[in-house]
């Protein structure tokens, strides 16, 4: 019998085999950990066999393995981007929690009758005995007010209010202070007003809405070109880079009316007036101002264009754009002008609630055009400037938390300037006109933080007691500003030599050590001004920070930290005062710049402070001249308007003051930190008096204006130089002219 074919045998072994299929092997995800480091086989089990084997913990991390050198780099550099920007996210934290703190804690008014004692120095209380620290505040009534208002710690009211309650303190036993008139110091006086009774008063807010028919000094044509004109000059280069100037002259340009006078309404246009009116004829001295100033004071000039555009403004308060934000910015700047501090606060508020619902805080999408991306950054850091500045100014909670989508920070290189609307040459080394609005926020930012550092230390001190009382406590406070001061030196370095102002001696820019600036002959104004109030600005929130570390109470060790930093504070005021006298008399180009008049009253006022807590420090005489210096100034701004002028009488019978404790300790031969406890008689201050009072004599002391420590106030009078206008100034009745 033959075989079958092959094709027809039954299968063999190796057909069976090559038949059946094969499994797909097990694919495990990832490995665990303990398994990868020992290079064997893992499953997908949790635990997987092996670490129940070993008895050891399973885990696996999923972190990437970089196997090669390129990998390697590029794990680093993302682990280095992680880390910068879990710090950043630190930061912001931390400056969200420090603010929420302040905005929760506490702050009552000032106790004058606090025990002027301090305790053992370095020693620092039990906690038994210890309750944490309260910053405290004041509550004042400004001139021709019905009501107080609260200002916190870091204002210059409050450090006002300290300085009084020591002097009234020191004085009460032979002389006690008696409360001078308001209007003394008043708008009333001022402006040659009667003072207002309890009636008039209650009708102020009859004011704020008067009927638009009411004539009022309103400009032509030409004078408005003409006041516009300056804000470019002025306002756009040294303060706020918020307006697209050529977008600006289109819009102005069409709302004329043709054959007509008269143009169509505009919010923006008249806000924008009103600030150039106020600076421009403060700028002049006070015979010839004219009509423009309407009778009353420059710092209020503009006041009718200033009143109808903010009632048109009201208008688009539910349906805001970013014009109605510019507003609220811009007219800020006009109320700080004219004192009105509280409206500066209201209009602040605003500026911030409109940003917010403009979605200004958070980065500008990709699509968005670069022109309005960078627009839309410089408003909002418009908006955290503002803030800060206000809330470091009044001492009052920031409204601007650290968000953690905030945007980036403007930028100011050549086609970014370009793109602004405004053309002004550069200024080299990159530099453009808007470096000035970059680095002015960059201190503002650096300086906020130091403020929050400082106000929301967490101190122990005993119960009844100041941190003024408390040796300790100052210390430890100074040591947190000092931590900062590297920030500063960063922050100085990084400007561009370009926006430096330079000195004559060669020193650099933002020093102390009194040298006079050299002022460059060809260049454009609005440059000159911006390294001047650069330098200024430094100066003048150095001593905003510096300045609580002066205590009336106990007087710190000359090695201390404390006493370091109230020396820091004073050169800075020194130096500002100083150059402030060197740009007036020689350059116009703080003319009229109501800024500089404040920071130079701030500056005074910590330098008599200073004088008054230590005047036999090293630093004493050159205090004492800055003082003189600072008289010279308010003379200049006082042939201008009526607060500068007022300033200077004030400055001018507190450096009498001054003097009669500098001479007192030095016939004692020592310091005590109750001086002026022992009595002083009224044939010691009248022999005093016209002795100190010969080489103060100016313009705006009156021959017979005597110095009487009896019938000097100076809370009342200090504060009135800072509250001196008058609602009805502002929102002017039909009767006013």
């Amino acid at each position: 019998m033959s075989a079958p074919p092959a094709s027809q045998q039954a299968p063999g072994p190796r057909l069976a085999i090559t038949s059946t299929y094969r499994q797909k092997r097990r694919q495990v995800a990832r490995a665990c950990d303990g398994c990868r480091i020992h290079r064997i086989k893992c499953d997908d089990d949790t635990p997987c066999s092996n670490c129940r084997a070993k008895g050891r913990p399973c885990s696996n991390s999923g972190g990437a393995k970089a196997s090669t050198l390129s990998q390697a780099h590029g794990e680093i550099e993302r682990l280095r981007q992680r880390v910068s920007h879990l710090e950043a996210q630190l930061e912001r934290e931390r400056e969200r929690d420090g603010i929420a703190a302040a905005v929760d804690e506490h702050l009552s008014p000032p106790n004058s009758s606090a025990s002027t004692s301090s305790p053992e120095d370095g020693l620092r209380p039990s906690p038994d005995d210890a309750v944490n620290s309260i910053w405290e505040g004041i509550e004042l009534r400004p001139a021709r007010s019905p009501h107080t208002s609260w200002f916190g710690p870091s204002s210059l009211y409050y450090f006002i209010s300290r300085l009084s309650v020591f002097l009234s303190s020191s004085l009460e036993q032979a002389h006690p202070a008696v409360t001078m008139l308001p209007q003394s110091a008043s708008s009333s006086t001022l402006l040659n007003h009667p003072p207002a009774d309890d009636e008039e008063l209650e009708r102020g807010a009859d004011f704020l809405y008067p009927d638009l028919s009411v004539d009022g000094v309103f400009l032509s044509p030409t004078q408005e070109e003409y006041f516009i004109n300056l804000f470019w000059q002025t306002y756009h280069t040294s303060l706020y880079a918020i307006l697209d100037e050529t977008e600006f002259k289109k819009h102005y340009q069409s709302l004329w009316i043709p054959a007509t006078n008269s143009r169509k309404p505009s919010a923006i246009v008249d806000i924008v007036i009103a600030m150039c009116m106020q600076y421009g004829i403060s700028a002049l001295p006070s015979h010839r101002q004219g009509d423009l100033g309407a009778g009353d004071d420059a710092t209020v000039a503009g006041r009718w264009h200033y009143r109808r555009g903010q009632m048109l403004l009201a208008s688009e308060l539910e349906s805001p754009t970013i014009s109605t934000l510019q507003c609220h910015l811009l007219r800020a700047t006009y109320l700080c002008g004219g004192s009105f501090h509280n409206m500066v606060d209201s209009a602040c508020g605003l500026a911030v609630r409109t940003a917010y619902q403009l979605g200004l805080h958070m980065e500008p999408l990709p699509s968005v055009p670069e022109r309005e991306r960078q627009m839309r950054r410089r408003l909002w850091w418009a908006v955290y400037f503002l803030d800060s500045k206000v809330g470091m100014k009044l001492g009052r909670p920031f409204l601007v938390h650290g968000h953690k989508s905030m945007p980036g920070l403007p930028d100011d290189q050549l086609e970014t300037a370009r793109l602004s609307g405004s053309m002004f040459a550069p200024i080299g080394q990159n530099a453009t006109w808007l470096s000035f609005n970059l680095h002015h926020i960059l201190l503002y930012k650096v300086t906020r933080q130091a403020h929050t550092s400082f106000y929301t230390k967490d101190l122990s001190v005993v119960h009844g007691r100041t941190v003024w009382d408390d040796p300790w406590a100052l210390d430890t406070l100074a040591g947190v500003l000092s931590l900062h001061t590297k920030r500063f030196d960063e922050w100085a370095r990084a400007v561009p030599d370009a926006l430096k102002a330079k000195r004559q001696d060669g020193a650099g820019a933002f020093s102390t050590n009194g040298s006079a600036l050299e002022m460059e002959q060809y260049a454009p104004l609005w440059l000159q001004r911006q390294r001047v109030l650069l330098e200024l600005l430094y100066h003048h929130l150095s001593v905003t920070l510096y300045r609580p570390l002066i205590s009336f109470t106990s007087l710190p060790r000359e090695d201390s930290a404390a006493h370091s930093i109230a020396l820091k504070c004073a050169s800075h005021a020194i130096e500002l005062s100083k150059i402030t006298h060197q740009v007036l008399s020689s350059t116009p180009i703080l003319d009229g710049w109501h800024e500089a008049f404040e920071w130079q009253w701030s500056a005074a006022m910590s330098l008599v402070g200073f004088l008054l807590a230590d005047p036999q420090g090293h630093s004493a005489a050159a205090a004492r001249d800055a003082i003189n210096i600072a008289i010279s100034v308010f003379d200049i701004f006082g042939a201008n308007f009526a607060a500068a002028a007022s300033a200077a009488v004030i400055m001018r019978r507190l450096a009498l003051m001054v003097d009669l404790v500098i001479n007192q300790n030095s016939e004692r031969g020592q310091y005590q930190d109750d001086a002026l406890t022992g009595s002083m008689d009224v044939e010691q201050t009248a022999s005093l008096g016209p002795e100190l009072s010969g080489g103060l004599a100016g313009p705006n002391m009156e021959p017979h204006d005597s110095f009487s420590v009896a019938d000097f106030d100076l809370f009342d009078m200090a504060v009135g130089v800072d509250f001196w206008a008058e609602l009805d100034m502002l929102w002017p009745g039909p009767t006013k002219a």
